[in-house]
């Protein structure tokens, strides 16, 4: 039969590993939290949900009545867009349709922003 030998802690050693123990919870509770609305950062690390940046650059799009060749930034509207759209189904399971973005606006913004 083997024998555990018995182990003696100073009062030093326990603070120690009392120590250790709040660290280790501590931390696996800022690791572990919820991020909130923070998905997206903004210039200015100001954070933002995926679903209002999505809205905001749908809503800039829908200005040109969602045709992408009135406009030579709009490519770049209609690729973040795409992207965004993968993101939020992604980390949603929002069920957009991201292979028609127009159609995907309408979805996300719950309007006709986009004739379809």
């Amino acid at each position: 039969m083997v024998s555990i030998p018995k182990v003696e802690l100073s009062n030093k050693d326990k603070i120690a590993v009392a120590g250790l123990v709040v660290f280790l919870v501590f931390m696996y509770i800022v690791i572990n939290l919820p991020r909130g609305d923070c998905e997206v950062a903004r210039p200015g690390y100001k954070c933002e949900s995926i679903k209002n940046v999505m809205v905001e650059n749908c809503n800039y799009w829908s200005g040109y009545s969602c045709d992408t060749s009135k406009d030579i930034s709009l490519k770049q509207v209609e690729w973040y867009i795409g992207n965004l759209c993968n993101l939020q189904n992604q980390y949603h399971s929002s069920g957009l349709d991201c292979s028609n973005l127009q159609r995907a606006c309408n979805q996300i913004s719950s309007q006709s922003l986009c004739t379809a």
